[in-house]
């Protein structure tokens, strides 16, 4: 499993969309995904940065629903996986927070 995944995530670096397709195909609502399939799109998240964010809203909308059905201490950990920034990924400004005087 860890193989495939490593195959699939370099082929992604350079035909993302083919590799999205199919394995968004796999990642069915309703069914908890193998631990394996949710590595892969951490992985090529990593691998693709901007490549990954237009199939956020698909990955985040079936996965986030069943994530109470996550059981498994490695189901979770799997789910949280992907929590990482990776070390290209673009910098976020820091929004300044308003901080009150006490008097």
């Amino acid at each position: 499993q860890e193989a495939a995944s490593s195959v699939l995530v370099e082929i992604g670096k350079r035909f993302l969309n083919k590799v999205m397709e199919e394995v968004l195909g796999k990642f069915q609502p309703g069914i908890l995904p193998h631990p394996g399939v949710l590595r892969t799109f951490a992985n090529l998240a990593v691998a693709n940065v901007f490549g990954m964010v237009p199939f956020l809203n698909s990955i985040l909308g079936t996965l986030l629903p069943m994530l109470g059905m996550a059981r498994a201490d490695s189901m979770k950990s799997e789910c949280c996986y992907g929590k990482k920034f990776p070390k290209n990924s673009p910098k976020f400004p820091k929004i300044p927070r308003k901080t009150q005087k006490l008097e």
